[in-house]
Protein backbone atom coordinates (compact mmCIF):
# COMPACT_ATOMS: atom_id res chain seq x y z
CA UNK A 1 0.00 0.00 0.00
CA UNK A 2 3.00 2.39 0.84
CA UNK A 3 4.80 1.76 -2.23
CA UNK A 4 1.62 2.44 -4.15
CA UNK A 5 1.03 6.00 -2.70
CA UNK A 6 4.94 6.61 -3.71
CA UNK A 7 4.61 5.43 -7.27
CA UNK A 8 0.90 7.44 -7.53
CA UNK A 9 2.87 10.68 -6.21
CA UNK A 10 5.43 10.36 -8.09
CA UNK A 11 3.54 9.80 -11.13
CA UNK A 12 1.62 13.08 -10.30
CA UNK A 13 4.40 15.01 -10.03
CA UNK A 14 5.98 13.97 -13.06
CA UNK A 15 3.08 14.59 -15.02
CA UNK A 16 3.24 18.03 -13.91
CA UNK A 17 6.82 18.89 -15.15
CA UNK A 18 6.00 17.49 -18.47
CA UNK A 19 2.87 19.17 -19.07
CA UNK A 20 3.95 22.72 -17.16
CA UNK A 21 3.45 24.84 -20.25
CA UNK A 22 0.01 23.88 -20.80
CA UNK A 23 -1.20 22.63 -17.33
CA UNK A 24 -2.48 24.18 -14.20
CA UNK A 25 -1.03 23.49 -11.18
CA UNK A 26 -2.69 24.71 -8.13
CA UNK A 27 -4.71 23.73 -4.56
CA UNK A 28 -4.65 24.25 -1.16
CA UNK A 29 -3.32 24.45 2.61
CA UNK A 30 -5.40 23.32 5.10
CA UNK A 31 -5.53 23.26 9.24
CA UNK A 32 -8.94 21.54 10.78
CA UNK A 33 -10.30 21.15 14.51
CA UNK A 34 -12.73 19.46 14.81
CA UNK A 35 -14.08 19.70 18.99
CA UNK A 36 -16.67 17.10 19.58
CA UNK A 37 -19.39 19.83 21.49
CA UNK A 38 -20.71 16.41 24.21
CA UNK A 39 -18.12 16.54 27.30
CA UNK A 40 -15.54 15.51 27.81
CA UNK A 41 -14.90 17.53 24.25
CA UNK A 42 -12.51 15.20 22.86
CA UNK A 43 -11.14 16.27 19.24
CA UNK A 44 -13.20 14.20 16.68
CA UNK A 45 -10.51 15.60 14.22
CA UNK A 46 -7.59 17.59 14.57
CA UNK A 47 -4.80 17.75 11.63
CA UNK A 48 -3.61 19.37 8.55
CA UNK A 49 -4.39 18.67 4.36
CA UNK A 50 -2.61 19.27 1.51
CA UNK A 51 -4.64 18.94 -1.65
CA UNK A 52 -2.67 19.28 -5.17
CA UNK A 53 -4.93 20.42 -8.32
CA UNK A 54 -3.97 19.45 -11.50
CA UNK A 55 -5.50 20.28 -14.59
CA UNK A 56 -5.05 21.03 -18.50
CA UNK A 57 -5.60 19.96 -21.94
CA UNK A 58 -3.47 16.70 -23.94
CA UNK A 59 -5.23 16.40 -27.08
CA UNK A 60 -7.51 18.88 -29.01
CA UNK A 61 -10.62 17.32 -27.64
CA UNK A 62 -9.45 15.95 -24.42
CA UNK A 63 -8.38 17.51 -20.82
CA UNK A 64 -7.73 16.39 -17.72
CA UNK A 65 -8.38 17.00 -13.83
CA UNK A 66 -6.75 15.79 -10.84
CA UNK A 67 -7.04 16.15 -6.98
CA UNK A 68 -4.76 14.19 -4.74
CA UNK A 69 -5.14 14.97 -1.29
CA UNK A 70 -2.13 14.38 1.78
CA UNK A 71 -4.34 14.34 4.90
CA UNK A 72 -2.80 13.85 8.27
CA UNK A 73 -4.77 13.22 11.23
CA UNK A 74 -3.54 13.42 14.87
CA UNK A 75 -6.56 11.83 16.20
CA UNK A 76 -5.72 8.61 14.66
CA UNK A 77 -2.27 8.42 16.58
CA UNK A 78 -2.09 7.08 19.88
CA UNK A 79 1.56 8.80 20.76
CA UNK A 80 3.31 5.62 21.45
CA UNK A 81 7.24 5.72 21.07
CA UNK A 82 6.70 3.32 18.96
CA UNK A 83 4.59 4.59 16.67
CA UNK A 84 5.33 4.86 12.82
CA UNK A 85 5.81 8.61 12.13
CA UNK A 86 3.22 8.14 9.16
CA UNK A 87 0.03 6.81 10.97
CA UNK A 88 -1.94 9.01 10.64
CA UNK A 89 -1.23 9.92 7.24
CA UNK A 90 -3.28 9.59 4.43
CA UNK A 91 -2.88 10.24 0.33
CA UNK A 92 -5.99 9.54 -2.02
CA UNK A 93 -7.39 10.96 -5.09
CA UNK A 94 -10.68 12.60 -4.41
CA UNK A 95 -11.36 13.60 -8.36
CA UNK A 96 -9.31 12.02 -11.09
CA UNK A 97 -11.03 11.90 -14.59
CA UNK A 98 -10.20 12.61 -17.97
CA UNK A 99 -13.24 14.45 -20.36
CA UNK A 100 -13.69 14.04 -24.09
CA UNK A 101 -15.38 16.63 -26.06
CA UNK A 102 -17.18 15.41 -29.57
CA UNK A 103 -19.71 17.52 -31.45
CA UNK A 104 -22.54 17.02 -29.44
CA UNK A 105 -21.68 14.30 -27.13
CA UNK A 106 -19.17 14.49 -23.83
CA UNK A 107 -18.04 12.08 -21.93
CA UNK A 108 -15.81 12.16 -18.57
CA UNK A 109 -14.09 8.77 -16.93
CA UNK A 110 -12.64 8.42 -13.58
CA UNK A 111 -13.25 9.03 -10.08
CA UNK A 112 -15.70 12.41 -9.89
CA UNK A 113 -18.80 13.75 -8.06
CA UNK A 114 -22.26 13.69 -9.94
CA UNK A 115 -24.95 15.42 -8.16
CA UNK A 116 -28.82 15.45 -9.46
CA UNK A 117 -31.79 17.42 -8.58
CA UNK A 118 -32.70 21.12 -7.97
CA UNK A 119 -34.04 21.46 -4.21
CA UNK A 120 -31.87 22.08 -1.57
CA UNK A 121 -29.88 19.56 0.92
CA UNK A 122 -33.05 17.00 0.23
CA UNK A 123 -32.33 15.20 -2.74
CA UNK A 124 -34.63 12.63 -3.79
CA UNK A 125 -33.12 11.99 -7.40
CA UNK A 126 -29.54 12.05 -6.08
CA UNK A 127 -28.65 9.09 -5.35
CA UNK A 128 -24.84 8.52 -7.28
CA UNK A 129 -22.31 9.98 -4.95
CA UNK A 130 -22.77 8.71 -1.04
CA UNK A 131 -22.92 10.90 2.05
CA UNK A 132 -20.30 11.14 4.65
CA UNK A 133 -22.45 12.30 7.52
CA UNK A 134 -20.01 11.75 10.69
CA UNK A 135 -17.78 14.30 8.29
CA UNK A 136 -20.05 17.11 7.65
CA UNK A 137 -18.05 20.22 7.78
CA UNK A 138 -17.83 23.64 5.24
CA UNK A 139 -16.79 22.00 2.28
CA UNK A 140 -18.45 19.04 -0.10
CA UNK A 141 -15.80 17.15 -0.68
CA UNK A 142 -15.59 16.32 3.25
CA UNK A 143 -19.06 15.13 3.26
CA UNK A 144 -19.67 13.98 -0.19
CA UNK A 145 -18.09 10.59 -1.21
CA UNK A 146 -16.57 10.54 -5.33
CA UNK A 147 -17.50 7.55 -6.91
CA UNK A 148 -15.38 5.79 -10.12
CA UNK A 149 -17.60 6.60 -12.87
CA UNK A 150 -18.44 7.24 -16.59
CA UNK A 151 -20.59 9.87 -17.45
CA UNK A 152 -21.79 11.00 -20.91
CA UNK A 153 -23.60 14.29 -21.97
CA UNK A 154 -25.17 13.94 -25.17
CA UNK A 155 -26.61 17.07 -26.95
CA UNK A 156 -29.94 16.83 -28.21
CA UNK A 157 -31.75 19.71 -29.29
CA UNK A 158 -34.09 21.33 -26.80
CA UNK A 159 -32.54 18.25 -24.43
CA UNK A 160 -30.45 17.13 -23.29
CA UNK A 161 -29.47 13.51 -21.62
CA UNK A 162 -27.15 12.58 -19.52
CA UNK A 163 -26.27 8.62 -18.76
CA UNK A 164 -24.22 7.53 -16.05
CA UNK A 165 -22.49 3.91 -15.13
CA UNK A 166 -21.23 3.32 -11.84
CA UNK A 167 -19.62 -0.36 -11.75
CA UNK A 168 -18.46 -0.38 -7.94
CA UNK A 169 -21.20 -0.05 -5.08
CA UNK A 170 -20.17 2.75 -2.47
CA UNK A 171 -22.93 3.19 0.59
CA UNK A 172 -23.05 6.26 2.88
CA UNK A 173 -20.78 6.83 5.53
CA UNK A 174 -23.61 6.50 8.53
CA UNK A 175 -23.38 5.79 12.41
CA UNK A 176 -25.26 2.66 13.40
CA UNK A 177 -26.84 2.79 16.67
CA UNK A 178 -26.65 -1.46 17.13
CA UNK A 179 -27.61 -2.63 20.64
CA UNK A 180 -25.45 -4.75 22.66
CA UNK A 181 -27.51 -7.02 24.43
CA UNK A 182 -31.42 -6.84 24.27
CA UNK A 183 -33.31 -7.77 27.79
CA UNK A 184 -30.00 -8.71 28.64
CA UNK A 185 -29.38 -11.31 26.20
CA UNK A 186 -26.16 -10.52 24.16
CA UNK A 187 -26.53 -9.52 20.48
CA UNK A 188 -23.68 -10.46 17.62
CA UNK A 189 -23.00 -8.75 14.60
CA UNK A 190 -22.19 -10.52 11.75
CA UNK A 191 -19.75 -8.98 9.30
CA UNK A 192 -21.38 -6.73 6.71
CA UNK A 193 -22.51 -8.30 3.76
CA UNK A 194 -21.77 -6.01 1.18
CA UNK A 195 -23.11 -6.46 -2.80
CA UNK A 196 -20.33 -8.02 -4.96
CA UNK A 197 -17.59 -6.73 -6.63
CA UNK A 198 -18.30 -8.01 -9.73
CA UNK A 199 -20.05 -6.58 -13.31
CA UNK A 200 -23.66 -7.85 -12.65
CA UNK A 201 -23.71 -5.45 -9.64
CA UNK A 202 -22.89 -2.27 -11.90
CA UNK A 203 -25.42 1.09 -10.79
CA UNK A 204 -26.67 2.61 -14.19
CA UNK A 205 -28.82 6.12 -14.41
CA UNK A 206 -30.38 8.09 -17.28
CA UNK A 207 -31.38 11.97 -17.05
CA UNK A 208 -33.16 13.97 -19.34
CA UNK A 209 -33.22 17.43 -18.63
CA UNK A 210 -34.63 20.35 -20.74
CA UNK A 211 -37.36 23.38 -20.55
CA UNK A 212 -40.29 24.52 -21.01
CA UNK A 213 -42.16 28.09 -20.81
CA UNK A 214 -39.50 29.15 -18.46
CA UNK A 215 -39.58 26.26 -16.12
CA UNK A 216 -36.47 24.24 -16.22
CA UNK A 217 -37.16 20.63 -15.05
CA UNK A 218 -35.36 16.73 -15.91
CA UNK A 219 -37.05 13.28 -15.61
CA UNK A 220 -34.48 10.62 -14.51
CA UNK A 221 -34.22 6.96 -13.56
CA UNK A 222 -31.53 5.00 -11.55
CA UNK A 223 -31.05 1.49 -10.98
CA UNK A 224 -28.59 0.56 -8.49
CA UNK A 225 -28.75 0.00 -4.79
CA UNK A 226 -29.80 1.91 -1.59
CA UNK A 227 -27.22 3.86 -0.01
CA UNK A 228 -28.45 3.21 3.30
CA UNK A 229 -28.03 -0.30 5.26
CA UNK A 230 -30.94 -3.12 5.35
CA UNK A 231 -30.48 -4.92 8.82
CA UNK A 232 -31.57 -8.47 9.31
CA UNK A 233 -31.93 -9.53 12.72
CA UNK A 234 -32.97 -13.02 14.14
CA UNK A 235 -32.89 -14.85 17.50
CA UNK A 236 -31.66 -17.91 18.59
CA UNK A 237 -33.68 -19.72 21.33
CA UNK A 238 -30.81 -22.17 21.99
CA UNK A 239 -28.03 -19.90 22.56
CA UNK A 240 -30.31 -17.02 23.95
CA UNK A 241 -28.52 -14.56 21.93
CA UNK A 242 -29.34 -12.24 19.00
CA UNK A 243 -27.77 -11.27 15.90
CA UNK A 244 -27.41 -8.47 13.19
CA UNK A 245 -26.54 -8.72 9.56
CA UNK A 246 -26.46 -5.37 7.85
CA UNK A 247 -26.71 -5.71 3.86
CA UNK A 248 -27.37 -3.64 1.04
CA UNK A 249 -30.14 -4.04 -1.35
CA UNK A 250 -31.00 -2.86 -4.91
CA UNK A 251 -33.54 -0.56 -6.00
CA UNK A 252 -35.07 1.30 -9.08
CA UNK A 253 -35.43 5.22 -8.65
CA UNK A 254 -37.94 7.47 -10.79
CA UNK A 255 -37.78 10.85 -10.31
CA UNK A 256 -38.16 13.96 -11.44
CA UNK A 257 -37.22 17.85 -10.27
CA UNK A 258 -38.05 21.59 -11.92
CA UNK A 259 -37.22 24.81 -10.81
CA UNK A 260 -38.74 28.20 -12.00
CA UNK A 261 -37.93 31.72 -11.11
CA UNK A 262 -40.83 34.98 -11.01
CA UNK A 263 -38.83 38.10 -10.00
CA UNK A 264 -37.49 37.99 -6.27
CA UNK A 265 -39.01 33.92 -6.16
CA UNK A 266 -37.32 30.78 -7.24
CA UNK A 267 -39.85 27.75 -7.32
CA UNK A 268 -38.14 24.13 -6.81
CA UNK A 269 -40.08 20.40 -6.75
CA UNK A 270 -38.45 17.11 -6.83
CA UNK A 271 -39.60 14.16 -6.59
CA UNK A 272 -38.74 10.29 -6.49
CA UNK A 273 -40.59 6.90 -6.71
CA UNK A 274 -38.27 3.91 -4.91
CA UNK A 275 -39.63 0.56 -6.18
CA UNK A 276 -37.75 -1.69 -3.38
CA UNK A 277 -37.57 -5.45 -3.79
CA UNK A 278 -40.66 -5.63 -0.75
CA UNK A 279 -43.21 -5.45 -3.54
CA UNK A 280 -45.99 -6.14 -1.23
CA UNK A 281 -44.97 -4.75 2.16
CA UNK A 282 -44.26 -7.84 3.95
CA UNK A 283 -40.66 -8.17 4.43
CA UNK A 284 -40.30 -5.93 7.95
CA UNK A 285 -36.40 -6.32 7.15
CA UNK A 286 -36.63 -4.32 3.80
CA UNK A 287 -38.18 -1.09 3.02
CA UNK A 288 -41.78 -1.12 1.34
CA UNK A 289 -41.85 1.00 -1.57
CA UNK A 290 -41.83 4.69 -0.77
CA UNK A 291 -42.07 8.15 -2.33
CA UNK A 292 -40.12 11.04 -0.93
CA UNK A 293 -40.83 14.53 -2.35
CA UNK A 294 -39.46 18.13 -1.89
CA UNK A 295 -41.51 21.93 -2.29
CA UNK A 296 -39.74 24.47 -1.86
CA UNK A 297 -39.02 28.51 -2.45
CA UNK A 298 -36.48 30.87 -2.51
CA UNK A 299 -36.52 34.87 -1.66
CA UNK A 300 -34.00 36.67 -2.89
CA UNK A 301 -35.00 38.98 -0.15
CA UNK A 302 -31.43 41.45 -1.29
CA UNK A 303 -28.49 41.68 -2.87
CA UNK A 304 -27.27 40.38 0.48
CA UNK A 305 -29.41 38.10 1.78
CA UNK A 306 -31.27 35.10 0.26
CA UNK A 307 -33.91 32.79 2.26
CA UNK A 308 -35.18 29.15 1.21
CA UNK A 309 -38.01 27.29 2.79
CA UNK A 310 -38.74 23.61 1.84
CA UNK A 311 -41.49 21.03 2.77
CA UNK A 312 -40.54 17.20 2.37
CA UNK A 313 -42.63 14.52 2.58
CA UNK A 314 -42.00 10.49 2.60
CA UNK A 315 -45.11 8.20 1.70
CA UNK A 316 -44.84 4.64 2.15
CA UNK A 317 -47.00 2.12 0.18
CA UNK A 318 -48.46 -1.19 0.70
CA UNK A 319 -47.35 -0.27 4.60
CA UNK A 320 -49.32 -1.55 7.88
CA UNK A 321 -47.95 -0.07 10.82
CA UNK A 322 -49.30 -2.59 13.31
CA UNK A 323 -48.41 -5.85 10.82
CA UNK A 324 -44.55 -4.41 11.46
CA UNK A 325 -44.80 -3.87 14.95
CA UNK A 326 -46.87 -7.65 15.41
CA UNK A 327 -43.98 -9.00 13.28
CA UNK A 328 -40.79 -7.50 15.32
CA UNK A 329 -42.47 -8.36 18.35
CA UNK A 330 -42.68 -12.34 16.90
CA UNK A 331 -39.14 -11.90 15.76
CA UNK A 332 -38.35 -10.72 19.05
CA UNK A 333 -36.98 -7.54 17.75
CA UNK A 334 -36.93 -3.61 19.20
CA UNK A 335 -40.79 -2.18 18.36
CA UNK A 336 -39.65 1.47 19.65
CA UNK A 337 -38.33 3.06 16.41
CA UNK A 338 -41.01 1.71 13.50
CA UNK A 339 -41.30 4.46 11.45
CA UNK A 340 -45.14 6.18 10.54
CA UNK A 341 -46.39 5.89 6.90
CA UNK A 342 -45.98 9.30 6.51
CA UNK A 343 -43.01 11.83 7.59
CA UNK A 344 -43.17 15.06 7.16
CA UNK A 345 -40.25 17.45 7.41
CA UNK A 346 -39.27 21.37 6.80
CA UNK A 347 -35.90 22.70 5.26
CA UNK A 348 -34.27 26.18 6.20
CA UNK A 349 -31.36 27.73 4.91
CA UNK A 350 -30.32 31.35 4.70
CA UNK A 351 -27.56 33.49 3.36
CA UNK A 352 -26.43 36.75 4.81
CA UNK A 353 -23.63 38.06 2.99
CA UNK A 354 -22.52 40.28 5.99
CA UNK A 355 -19.65 42.46 4.22
CA UNK A 356 -17.27 41.76 1.08
CA UNK A 357 -14.99 39.51 3.73
CA UNK A 358 -17.73 37.77 5.81
CA UNK A 359 -20.63 35.30 4.94
CA UNK A 360 -22.91 33.53 6.87
CA UNK A 361 -24.90 30.32 5.82
CA UNK A 362 -27.68 28.52 8.56
CA UNK A 363 -28.76 25.53 7.09
CA UNK A 364 -31.50 23.16 9.34
CA UNK A 365 -34.13 20.28 9.03
CA UNK A 366 -36.65 19.58 11.42
CA UNK A 367 -39.01 16.63 11.65
CA UNK A 368 -42.52 17.36 12.14
CA UNK A 369 -43.46 14.09 14.60
CA UNK A 370 -40.63 14.48 17.29
CA UNK A 371 -39.27 17.93 16.45
CA UNK A 372 -35.80 16.50 16.23
CA UNK A 373 -33.63 18.40 14.30
CA UNK A 374 -30.11 18.95 12.23
CA UNK A 375 -28.35 22.74 12.01
CA UNK A 376 -25.47 23.97 10.46
CA UNK A 377 -24.24 27.34 10.76
CA UNK A 378 -21.02 28.30 8.91
CA UNK A 379 -18.66 31.21 8.83
CA UNK A 380 -16.91 31.66 6.16
CA UNK A 381 -14.46 35.04 6.57
CA UNK A 382 -11.96 35.68 3.29
CA UNK A 383 -8.87 37.41 5.61
CA UNK A 384 -7.01 37.81 2.44
CA UNK A 385 -6.76 36.99 -0.98
CA UNK A 386 -6.49 32.95 -1.06
CA UNK A 387 -7.32 32.65 2.97
CA UNK A 388 -10.28 31.97 3.67
CA UNK A 389 -11.10 30.86 7.86
CA UNK A 390 -14.50 28.60 8.31
CA UNK A 391 -15.99 28.49 11.58
CA UNK A 392 -19.39 26.28 12.43
CA UNK A 393 -20.54 23.50 13.89
CA UNK A 394 -23.01 20.36 13.40
CA UNK A 395 -25.59 20.11 15.97
CA UNK A 396 -28.10 17.19 16.21
CA UNK A 397 -30.95 17.50 18.84
CA UNK A 398 -34.13 15.61 19.57
CA UNK A 399 -35.62 13.08 21.73
CA UNK A 400 -32.92 10.03 22.07
CA UNK A 401 -34.84 7.13 19.68
CA UNK A 402 -35.10 10.19 17.17
CA UNK A 403 -33.75 10.28 13.80
CA UNK A 404 -31.24 13.11 14.52
CA UNK A 405 -31.67 13.07 18.47
CA UNK A 406 -29.66 9.42 18.00
CA UNK A 407 -27.09 11.32 16.89
CA UNK A 408 -26.38 13.83 19.18
CA UNK A 409 -23.17 12.00 19.96
CA UNK A 410 -21.61 13.01 16.82
CA UNK A 411 -22.32 17.17 17.48
CA UNK A 412 -19.22 18.99 16.61
CA UNK A 413 -17.97 22.39 16.23
CA UNK A 414 -15.17 22.82 13.26
CA UNK A 415 -12.82 25.59 12.72
CA UNK A 416 -10.66 25.58 9.39
CA UNK A 417 -8.48 27.99 8.20
CA UNK A 418 -7.27 27.35 4.31
CA UNK A 419 -4.68 29.00 2.23
CA UNK A 420 -5.57 28.49 -2.12
CA UNK A 421 -2.78 29.09 -4.30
Amino acid sequence: MRLTKIVLVALFCSWAGLQAQSTQLGGYVKFFAHPNLNKPYPFDRLGSRIQLKLQGPFAPRASFFAALDFNFEETQVTGGFDEPRSKGMAVYPVEAYVDLFFSKLDLRLGKQFIFWGKTDWINPTDNINPWDYVNIAAEIEDYRIPVTAAKADLYLGKFDLEAVWVPRFQPHKIPLHLPDSINGLPVIHQPTAYPANELGNSQFGFRLLSSFSAIDFSLSYFHGFDQNPTIYWSFQPRERTFSTLITYKPYQVFGADFVTTRGKFAFKGEGAYFLTEDRDGRNIFIKNPYLQYVLGIDYNATNSLTLNGQFIQTIRFKYDREYEISQREAWHMPTDNIPEQFVNSISLRGQYQVSDFVNVQVISVVNLKDYDYFLLPILNYSYSDGVNIYAGATLFEGPSRSTFGRNKAYSRAFVEVKYSF
